[in-house]
């Protein structure tokens, strides 16, 4: 009879760990939800990195003693709708950011 209890607890104890080691709060199913979280984390900073890199090359460009003329023009004619006076300009429908 004690044999049947303790087998009974012992079973009932590998049952119990068993179902946390996979639906539980730090089971198998959560650890996968945690890797594609963990990918997707990844992947905006590597994204967030580029902007950053973009961003530092700008700054060294615009960098009083090395501005860069044709960068600056460039952001003139997007930023400000900059055009030279002989320069013909074609308009769309599309809206752009001077709009």
């Amino acid at each position: 009879m004690k044999s049947r209890f303790g087998a009974a607890g012992l079973s009932l104890l590998v049952l119990y760990f068993a179902y946390h080691a996979f639906a539980g709060e730090k089971g198998l199913g959560r650890w996968s939800d945690a890797q594609i979280d963990l990918e997707d984390r990844k992947a905006e900073l590597a994204r967030i990195e580029t902007e950053i890199t973009r961003l530092q090359t700008d700054i060294r460009r615009l960098t009083p003693g090395s501005v860069d003329p044709d960068f600056v023009e460039a952001m003139a004619r997007e930023k400000l709708a900059f055009v030279y006076p002989n320069e013909v300009v074609l308009l769309t429908s599309e809206r752009t950011s001077a709009n």
